[in-house]
This record gives C-alpha cells, structure tokens and sequence, in this order.
C-alpha cells in the first residue's frame, strides 16, 4: 500500500497539505489536524459514498431473484445472459454503479495517505506526539491497528457478509490483512484509516442501516426483498 503513495494526484496533494497546516495551525494538535482533514474529506465525497452504498443495499435486494435466474437457466448462457439484462432493466439496477463512486474515490484516498505520510509536524512547531504515540512512526503499542481491525469487522459482520459462505472469508481475513499492513505503517496513515472507517461505520448505521440492526437481512446475508 505504501507504493500507491506514488501515484497520488499532486493537485489534491497540495491543497490537502496547505488545509492539514491550517488546521495545525489553529489546534496546535497534528494528531486533532489529521483527524479534522479525514471528516473534512469523508463529507466532501459523501454524495459519492452514500450513491455507492444505495447501490450495494439495491444489488443485495435482488439477489435472491438472480439466484433464481441462474439456477433456472444455468445451462443456457445465452438465456441467462437476457434473462439477467431484463431483470437489471426491469428493477432498475445497474451491476456497475457501485464501481464507478469507487473509482472516482481513490485519487482522494491515495493523497491523502501521501498528505499524512510525507507531512513533518515539526516544521510548523507542532509535536508529532498524539495520546502518547509518535505519529511518525508506526504505532509501537498497537493501538490504532487493533482499533482497525475492530472496526473493519464490525462493519463486514454488521453488514451481514459473515452469514453468506461466499464472503465469510473476506469478513474476517480483510481486517485482519489492514491490521497487517496498518502495523507497519507511520501511526498518522493509521490514525486516518481509523477515523475514516469509524466514519463510514456512522454512515452506513445512519443510511441505509445495518441488515443485522434493521432485521433486513436474508438467510445468507443478503437484504431481504421490500
């Protein structure tokens, strides 16, 4: 991951930067200015976050009709193919839309987490100490990556993905992979993803809920039909 700092957009890499002094400037906390860019971003491209999660909790509703669909005509690609086309028409689902939020997410995502890699605190008389943990450095103590993995899987296991077989493993190895790769990461890229997947958990709580909160939830995890 630390590779995709590379391929960060400088256009928002400066401006993201020029915003993290200011909010340094006025705290005098780097660790509160981190966590102030993260929401500050996190609302900027919430248009964008909650089109895509519409578009998942739709994808999860008619899952069971595709289901349907392939088992009938599972022997007849060409049948099924037309048969699934009609059905995305007919409940006006496009199987893509997810995607493209998605896309067009990343290049804040990948400056950003060069903003807070790259950012010296000291050069604006601010420490980089912040609830005892050096920033700079990766968190010797665990904390922010043990926060990661917590959050990342309550929000799979809140979803409802542990229920379906398909993507058990995903629930519990995916936060266990960022845990990883969080640990050896500067706390500061940490302290970001920490704010931003508790944000996204407050989101999604919000709009359009929980499956396992709402009781919207299927056999196999998936929303039950309205």
């Amino acid at each position: 991951m630390l590779a995709a700092f590379s391929f960060a957009p400088q256009w928002l890499v400066t401006p993201m930067t020029a915003v993290l002094a200011w909010f340094l400037s006025f705290t005098g906390s780097y660790g509160l200015s981190i966590i102030l860019l993260t929401l500050a971003l996190r609302v900027l491209i919430l248009p964008l976050t909650i089109y895509q999660t519409k578009s998942m909790k739709r994808m999860q509703e008619v899952q069971p009709l595709m289901k349907e669909i392939q088992e009938k005509y599972k022997d007849q690609p060409d049948k099924l193919n037309k048969e699934m086309m009609g059905l995305y028409k007919s409940q006006g689902v496009n199987p893509f839309s997810g995607c493209l939020p998605m896309l067009i997410q990343m290049p804040f995502l990948y400056a950003i987490f060069a903003v807070v890699n790259n950012f010296k605190p000291e050069a604006h008389h601010a420490s980089p100490i912040f609830i005892g943990i050096n920033l700079m450095l990766p968190d010797p103590h665990f904390i922010l990556p043990a926060i990661t993995v917590i959050a990342m899987f309550a929000q799979s296991y809140l979803s409802g993905m542990g229920n379906d077989p398909n993507q058990k493993m995903m629930t519990y190895l995916m936060p266990l992979v960022f845990g990883y790769i969080t640990f050896r990461m500067p706390a500061g890229v940490v302290l970001y993803w920490v704010v931003s997947t508790v944000f996204g958990l407050a989101q999604q709580a919000i709009y359009p809920g929980f499956p396992r909160l709402t009781g919207a939830q299927g056999p196999k995890g998936e929303a039950k039909r309205q």
